[in-house]
């Protein structure tokens, strides 16, 4: 995904004052200086509608745990 297309999306699914919980690799978050660029743009292809399911499940179980351990204090 393009910057300025996550930007559109971002903007158009959220209000400006909204905290939101981001989260975005670049190139240079996932590149040991080994990756190509053709590798990196099939990377972005794949997850280009990953739907990060895993992700969800662990700030799902993130959450379960705030709330259980404030429902102990």
């Amino acid at each position: 995904m393009k910057v300025k297309d996550f930007i559109n999306q971002l903007q158009r699914h959220n209000n400006l004052n909204d905290d939101i919980i981001g989260v975005y690799w670049t190139y240079d978050d996932v590149s040991n200086g080994e990756l190509s660029d053709n590798d990196w743009q099939e990377l972005v292809r794949r997850f280009e509608n990953h739907d990060f399911q895993q992700s969800t499940d662990d700030i799902f179980d993130t959450l379960v745990e705030i709330k259980e351990g404030r429902d102990h204090e």
